[in-house]
């Protein structure tokens, strides 16, 4: 939906920045790196830097014929430029569903008195529920307004470290005051779950050595907090522990979910994104792992993971590729053009996407292996697989098979478990806010890192090929 607004923009600032600078969220996935294309914006000024070639090729030809600009190139040609008239043609807002459900695994809640509201903070998408004597009273959802500082963790670190940390918090900040003010009520508490870089940019901590060597957090502990919000209440906030840099409370909030310390059988749990973390153990001991899996499910030309791997497999069963991954000689350069599933909709599949999906399932694949090997289990051995996130929600199983990225033996196995994160912290709060139950999980966790194992790099390439 367009939206115009009054800036002003100073002489050595994009417009970009002006936008921020204001408080302005805009569509900047690539933080200004002249790459996304996605900051459109129209502009009712003369005094502006005319459209440079590369900011050209980024727009449609008729984008272009329209005047459409980007915001992260245009700048004013002198003096500052007050009073800019500015419309932006994409605002934050989501393109396909946020996940709030759970799935196949069920919740029942105690009828108990407390209220709370739930809030799982994602890197791309916030999910809330609010719980009054044991009944869902409200559920909302909303793009994490950081996208506008990048669509990847380490833009936003980035910026951070240039200092524009607490710009960051208040994206957070403004996104759960939002949440607070569509509730029905004044909750009594705020549960939020989140991985380990959310919760640090929320709370301003340093985060240069979560991107760093070597890549530790600041912090790791619980969050108990008395917050003053926009509204004038002060609420109780209760933030969950992290475990480490890429092993956050978010995934901690999933295996209590999935009752990880209530069962002597050994399961797997993979929540998918783009980082792709993976926890394998029971009640004695749990391995966990992060596996990088880059864009390749962030849905660019597909809305969703699924359709990538539905896609995948499509194209591998018809011959499209080959098991190397390699398309065609008559697609090699121009694409593939691939319909769509139950839709008039073409998408253009290129080399690089067939690239990114490789390497994804490679990378996943391989640390579900390497963490079997040293737990010291096989796949028969193995209780259930819990599928998360809102990236694995309704993952296509037997596509996923087909390309490698689960194994075919585990494949009876899957239970999709939808947003363990929101749904984990929604479970502490029924229970009566018992940090025990969270404390046992970090306490039997343990972390590997797979880039430290030799024996990943060989089930990486092993697991290369489709």
């Amino acid at each position: 939906m367009d939206k115009e607004y009054i800036i002003n923009c100073k002489k050595d600032e994009t417009v970009l920045e002006a936008l921020r600078r204001q408080g302005i969220m805009i569509r900047a996935f690539c933080n200004g790196r002249h790459t996304c294309g996605k900051c459109r914006i129209m502009l009712d000024e003369e005094n502006m830097s005319e459209p440079a070639y590369e900011e050209m090729y980024l727009l449609t030809d008729e984008e272009n014929a329209m005047g459409a600009r980007l915001a992260c190139f245009v700048k004013p040609k002198s003096d500052d430029v007050e009073n800019l008239r500015v419309t932006i043609l994409d605002m934050l807002e989501s393109e396909a569903p946020i996940l709030t459900g759970t799935d196949e695994l069920s919740m029942s809640f105690s009828m108990g008195d407390i209220s709370f509201v739930a809030i799982d903070i994602g890197t791309t998408t916030i999910a809330a529920k609010m719980i009054r004597a044991g009944e869902v009273i409200y559920t909302g959802t909303r793009i994490n307004s950081q996208c506008s500082y990048g669509a990847d963790i380490v833009s936003r670190c980035e910026e951070a470290i240039k200092g524009n940390s607490e710009q960051l918090s208040e994206c957070l900040m403004d996104d759960i005051n939002s949440i607070i003010d569509e509730l029905p009520e004044t909750p009594s508490n705020v549960i939020i779950t989140g991985n380990t870089t959310m919760i640090h940019l929320l709370m301003e901590y340093p985060v240069a050595e979560m991107v760093n060597y070597p890549f530790r957090p600041y912090y790791t502990g619980w969050h108990k907090k008395n917050i003053m919000m926009d509204s004038g209440k002060v609420i109780p906030w209760t933030i969950f522990p992290n475990l480490s840099a890429f092993i956050g409370g978010d995934i901690i909030a999933g295996l209590y979910y999935c009752d990880f310390t209530e069962t002597d059988k050994v399961n797997l749990f993979i929540d998918l994104g783009t980082n792709a973390e993976i926890a394998l153990g029971n009640r004695e001991h749990i391995l966990t792992a992060s596996a990088a899996a880059g864009p390749a499910f962030e849905g660019k030309k597909l809305n969703v993971a699924t359709d990538v791997i539905r896609c995948m497999a499509d194209l591998r069963r018809n011959g499209i590729f080959d098991e190397n991954g390699a398309l065609k000689d008559a697609y090699f350069e121009s694409g593939y053009e691939y319909r769509v599933p139950g839709t008039d909709k073409y998408v253009t599949v290129t080399q690089r996407d067939i690239r990114d999906v490789q390497i994804a399932k490679s990378a996943i694949r391989a640390g579900i292996e390497l963490l079997m090997r040293l737990y010291g289990v096989s796949m028969k051995n193995i209780g259930k697989v819990y599928i998360s996130g809102g990236m694995g929600h309704g993952l296509d199983i037997k596509s996923a098979v087909e390309i490698g990225l689960i194994p075919r033996e585990l494949e009876s196995k899957v239970t999709p478990a939808g947003n363990t994160s929101l749904a984990g912290a929604i479970k502490y709060g029924d229970n009566n806010f018992n940090d025990a139950d969270i404390e046992e999980i970090i306490s039997i966790s343990e972390e590997i890192r797979l880039s430290e194992e030799k024996e990943f790099s060989e089930l990486y390439y092993e697991y290369m090929q489709f």
